[in-house]
């Protein structure tokens, strides 16, 4: 009896270290999991270094949110397809060369352009295209292997839009966005739809999501960039 008390403790003692040991390599492998995930979250945040936002006052809020890590944002108020090969930036270290030309010997690896809100009232729509073309051509003469997104405009609050009939509403943006896709589809770009990331069941934005009806508070813009992230992931893979 004594023989097989005996027995049996040192298979219970057995048994205990076996399960402490596999709690120990299972802590040790959530704890590996853990980092290397740490890791990839940190390297995703470093690959905006080669990233620039170029275009107009929607861009503010990306940088104000600091929505993209790293990236470089050119832009300014009012600024059109047009303005952006006259126009220099109101704040930061360059305030004379034409924001189109910041791009020059940068070599980014991802140019976003935000361009139409302030052309909605064109009426002369062959216009936009030519000049949007023009910008393409201009940021890729810059930065060769560059590639080239074209992002939507985001729907306005239905208040704005209402008050809004002859160009900023969302009829109108809707019309504007169809362009923007078909100028990024024929010239190799990608076509990010911001538009339906943002808009609600009644094809506006909330009224909750901008003080002014048109430029996106903090949730908004990070679930906007968020939408550009995912465009810059899958260009990589490709």
């Amino acid at each position: 009896m004594e023989m097989r008390a005996q027995s049996m403790l040192a298979g219970i003692l057995a048994a205990l270290c076996l399960t402490g040991c596999s709690g120990q390599v299972q802590a040790k492998e959530q704890t590996e999991l853990s980092n290397e995930a740490a890791e990839q979250s940190q390297s995703q945040h470093t690959i905006y270094e080669d990233t620039a936002l170029v275009g107009n006052s929607y861009i503010d809020s990306f940088y104000v949110y600091d929505a993209m890590p790293k990236a470089s944002y050119y832009y300014r108020v009012g600024l059109n397809v047009n303005s952006v090969f006259e126009q220099p930036m109101v704040q930061g270290e360059d305030t004379e060369t034409p924001i189109i030309e910041l791009l020059k010997d940068k070599n980014f690896a991802h140019i976003i352009f935000f361009f139409g809100e302030n052309e909605l009232g064109w009426s002369n729509r062959e216009a936009f295209t030519e000049e949007y073309v023009k910008v393409i051509e201009t940021a890729r003469s810059y930065c060769p292997d560059a590639v080239i997104y074209l992002s939507a405009i985001p729907p306005v609050s239905a208040e704005v839009s209402e008050q809004n009939e002859n160009n900023t509403n969302n009829a109108s943006i809707q019309a504007c966005n169809a362009e923007i896709e078909q100028i990024a589809q024929e010239n190799g770009a990608v076509y990010v739809d911001a538009f339906s990331a943002l808009a609600d069941a009644d094809g506006c934005l909330p009224a909750d999501a901008a003080a002014d009806g048109i430029h996106p508070a903090k949730e908004y813009t990070e679930i906007w960039a968020e939408l550009l992230k995912e465009s810059i992931a899958e260009a990589e893979q490709e």
